[in-house]
């Protein structure tokens, strides 16, 4: 009984051993004594660029039948969305680990929609009628912004390389949105607003410091309080074409209506936008050594 304690004791203590010595090693020099690193020093400064863009399509042929089909009734005929934005910046780090600075950021979409609702599956008819047409508009956007940024971060595991942040955002956004039909016929409305916005937003990321002292992070949104206030245009023109009976003659007029509408809003969300990650490149330049 005793040889096998014995044995068992001796094995524990070879593998402790082990651990203690090229396993620790190997562990200390990869990451380090946890809390003992500094993954930016005080004094440094960060140069840097981010970005998304993520893309959504559909597509069919002419006929009404044409297209995916959401649950047998929203008919995507043809659309496409792409969204896409870009954001460089610049900071300091005014403490190890802690950077404030500021980021300029341009972003936009342009959506290209032919949505129907489709009725005749639920009642069993072949009538075109019931094949509504929801949307045929084409819609742009575009928006520019400055925001003021700070970032903190933590080594993973006290490693030099590797680090987990957080950060928050003071931004303010200017943008235009223009929406017209897509088949520009005998009507037309067309939609213009203009929308200014300010707001807070908080996030996370993780950052792979590489060997020339640039890093490259990757950053999700997690929580926005954000307040905007739109002034909409709005242009009606209807065209009528009539015909006279006796000559055959056709004569078109062209009425046009114009009207401007305000909307504001404020909200606030606390969600994991995965739609929302962004993958950026950051240039660290370390104080000079005195």
């Amino acid at each position: 009984m005793k040889k096998p304690v014995v044995m068992a004791a001796a094995l524990l203590l070879s593998v402790s051993s082990f651990a203690q010595g090229p396993v620790t090693r190997y562990l200390e020099g990869r990451f380090g004594d946890p809390g003992s690193q500094t993954f930016i020093e005080k004094g440094s400064h960060a140069f840097g660029i981010s970005g998304g863009y993520r893309s959504f399509g559909a597509s069919g042929d002419d006929t009404s039948n044409a297209g995916y089909a959401l649950l047998s009734l929203l008919n995507i005929g043809d659309g496409q969305l792409k969204i896409w934005n870009v954001s460089p910046s610049y900071s300091t780090f005014i403490a190890n680990d802690l950077s404030l600075g500021v980021a300029l950021n341009y972003s936009g979409y342009a959506v290209d929609t032919d949505l129907r609702l489709d009725l005749r599956d639920i009642i069993n008819t072949t009538s075109e009628d019931l094949n509504l047409v929801i949307s045929n508009r084409s819609m742009r956007h575009h928006a520019g912004g400055a925001s003021v940024v700070l970032r903190k971060y933590v080594p993973f595991f006290g490693s030099q390389y590797v680090a987990v942040f957080g950060e928050g955002r003071l931004y303010g956004s200017y943008g235009t949105t223009s929406s017209a039909p897509r088949d520009l016929k005998d009507f037309n409305r067309e939609r213009v607003s203009q929308t200014i916005g300010v707001g807070l937003k908080a996030g996370g990321g993780l950052a792979v410091k590489l060997k020339d002292g640039s890093a490259i992070t990757v950053s999700v949104p997690l929580f926005g309080i954000a307040y905007s206030y739109s002034i909409q245009d709005k242009t009606t023109t209807v065209k009528n074409t009539v015909v006279d009976p006796e000559t055959g003659q056709e004569t078109t007029t062209t009425s046009t209506t114009k009207s401007k509408t305000h909307m504001s809003s404020f909200n606030a969300s606390r969600s994991t936008d995965l739609l929302g990650i962004q993958f950026g490149f950051v240039r660290y330049i370390e104080p000079k050594r005195k």
